[in-house]
Order: structure tokens, then C-alpha cells, then sequence
């Protein structure tokens, strides 16, 4: 195992539990000859599928914000879980994409479902829905009893629709997760988180940060979209490397061999690193939730949407052990593991 990879994080008590989950897609989908379409984008629909693996993908209306999204994904994981959002004790909304500059969206979200307690974002890219993961977690494990983790991105506005590289990548979406005080073994077993600033420009956005403010000029050179600065398979190569890792590195720590994960969700990026790293884990296809073909990228919003789909469609059943990991700009990742109630 490499030595970038081999910082372990302190692990939880037992017992901290996912009690309710949603997931959000607005609108109506719009599919890879539409997308074509619409931005006379050089390419064709069949080579979106075979090398990305997107079918269609979900836009944002206009009127809607980041926090309309992660307020319906978290309406939907209350349900789930039988609560109140003036249950909740805490909300983190993981985004990329957040409504304003200041405040944090998570403020927008308390409001709009009618909770009272406090709200904040946090943004690790890709990797932020793991971020607030361990962060909820520990927030539990301090006495909380129900923290509600949202990942929730509109990244299409973000993205040059004319890229054919990243265009008909990158979509609008999200999903929510109650944590909750359970009893019995079940719950978070482990997860370990991973950065290294030095490629964080590898992949990033130039503008709208204190590092190059919004200007006339920024938005006529398209710097608020996302810029990759290094050949796609080095970005490729650098995401297979680190999420591999990062999950063996997790089993490892809960003493539990890749052979018997149940459950394997990966950042819904590129469904050929999905698989690269899946069969490099020796965890079968069948094991794998896939969502990419229908919701495209959501940044934020993949894992803790495919876990809801994962939860709803029998994939994570009671007992399950269920392996989460991504990886993303910055570069930050992680990887997670859970076992689903009984």
C-alpha cells in the first residue's frame, strides 16, 4: 500500500446508524443525442455511453438553488427515518455549488424545512458527501442524536456545456442521510479520509474565489467553469489509485476482507474508473451500485443518492456491509464503511 495512503483516523463507538435516506433528481432528463443538440458539441451519443457511461442526466430550472435540492433529498430522508426536522440537532450540507458566497446554503435548508438547529456547509469536492459523513459521525459521538447529512450540487452551471471532455459529464442532484444513535454493532464501522494540495489545480475552478474575484473579464474568459489542467488519464490513473487504496485501507482497519463487502458504491464519476477499481478489489459487478447512466455526475450528490437507491431497491439489506469511497479535485477522498441495521 502506498505511504500517501496510510494516515488511519481515530474510529467510532457502535451504534451510529443511517435511520432515514432520500434522493432528489429535478426536473425531466435529458438525454445524450438532446445534449448534443442543444451545444453542438463534437461527438456522439454512443461515445458519451462507452466512455463515460451516461445515458442521460438531470438539469436544475432556473428558479432553483443548491438548497432546493438538498432541502427535497432531506424532506424525503425525515420520511424514511419517521422524524421531525425539529428532531434534527445538527445539518451539514456537502456542496461545491453553494447558493451565495455567504451565507452557507445549509442556512436556506434549516428554513425551508422548518428545523432549528444549526447548519453549515462544507466543501471537499467530490469527496465532501465522505467529509460530512465522518463529520456527522463524530457529532453523534459526542452526544447528538440525529445529524442530517446532505450531498447536493447544481454543477451544470459550473461547466463549459460546449467541453465535450466535461459537458456531458456533470449534473444536478442529490441525496440526504439522517445519522441516528442505534443500538446493537450495526453502524459506521470505519472511514478514512485523504488530501494532497499539491494537484489541487489539476482539476479546478479559476474564478469567483478570493484568489480570482468574478469580474467582466473572468466571466468572458469562462474561468467559473471547471478547468482540468492535466491529461484526462492522469486525472483517471491519480482517482483509481486513490480510491483502491483508501478502501483497503478502511477494511483493513475494521479487519474485514474485501470479499465480504455486500454493498459497493463508488463516486458516480466515469463508469470505467468504477469498474477499474472494482475489479481491482476483487468486489463483483453485481455487488456495485450504478447510477451514472441516468444521473450523470452529481458531484456531491452521487453517493448519498446511490445510497438511497442502494437502501430502496434491496441492494442494502438488513445487515449488509456497504463500502463507500470517492475521490475528486483537490485532490480529496475517502472511503467509508457501514453496516446496514437490522
Amino acid at each position: 500500500m502506498s505511504q500517501r495512503y496510510t494516515r488511519r483516523r481515530p474510529g467510532y463507538p457502535s451504534g451510529i446508524v443511517i435511520s432515514g435516506s432520500g434522493g432528489f433528481l429535478p426536473s425531466d432528463p435529458v438525454d445524450n443525442d438532446t445534449l448534443i443538440q442543444m451545444h453542438s458539441l463534437d461527438t456522439t451519443a454512443e461515445w458519451i455511453e462507452s466512455h463515460i457511461g451516461v445515458r442521460q442526466r438531470h438539469f436544475a430550472a432556473a428558479d432553483l438553488a443548491t438548497s432546493d435540492l438538498g432541502a427535497s433529498a432531506a424532506r424525503r430522508a425525515l420520511d424514511d427515518a419517521g422524524l421531525d426536522a425539529r428532531d434534527l440537532d445538527h445539518i451539514l450540507l456537502c456542496t461545491t455549488t453553494g447558493d451565495w458566497t455567504s451565507p452557507a446554503a445549509a442556512n436556506r435548508i434549516q428554513n425551508l424545512i422548518g428545523a432549528d438547529c444549526p447548519a453549515e456547509d462544507k466543501q471537499s469536492a467530490c469527496a465532501s458527501f465522505l467529509f460530512g459523513l465522518d463529520h456527522g459521525a463524530r457529532l453523534i459521538a459526542t452526544g447528538l442524536k440525529h445529524v442530517m447529512v446532505i450531498g447536493a450540487d447544481i454543477k451544470s452551471r459550473f461547466v463549459n456545456p460546449g467541453d465535450r471532455r466535461l459537458g456531458p459529464i456533470f449534473a444536478d442532484g442529490g441525496g440526504a442521510i439522517v445519522l441516528s444513535r442505534g443500538q446493537g454493532p450495526a453502524g459506521l464501522m470505519g472511514c478514512e479520509l485523504w488530501s494532497d494540495g499539491s494537484r489541487a489545480l489539476n482539476l479546478y475552478t479559476p474564478a469567483g474565489g478570493s484568489a480570482m474575484p468574478a469580474s467582466a473579464e473572468t466571466v468572458a474568459k469562462g474561468l467559473h467553469s471547471v478547468q482540468m489542467t492535466v491529461d484526462g488519464h492522469q486525472i483517471f490513473s491519480d482517482a483509481v489509485e486513490a480510491m483502491t487504496e483508501l478502501c483497503r485501507l478502511v477494511c483493513e482497519e475494521a479487519r474485514l476482507p474485501l470479499d465480504e463487502v455486500d454493498c459497493f458504491i463508488p463516486h458516480q464519476a466515469n463508469l470505467k474508473i468504477m469498474k477499474t477499481v472494482g475489479q481491482r478489489l476483487g468486489i463483483a459487478e453485481s455487488k456495485t451500485v450504478v447510477t451514472i447512466d441516468y444521473t450523470g455526475n452529481t458531484t456531491s450528490g452521487t453517493l448519498p443518492y446511490a445510497l438511497d437507491v442502494a437502501r430502496r431497491t434491496g441492494m442494502v439489506f438488513p445487515g449488509a456491509r456497504v463500502l463507500l469511497t470517492a475521490a475528486g479535485a483537490g485532490y480529496s477522498g475517502g472511503a467509508a464503511l457501514y453496516q446496514e441495521s437490522t
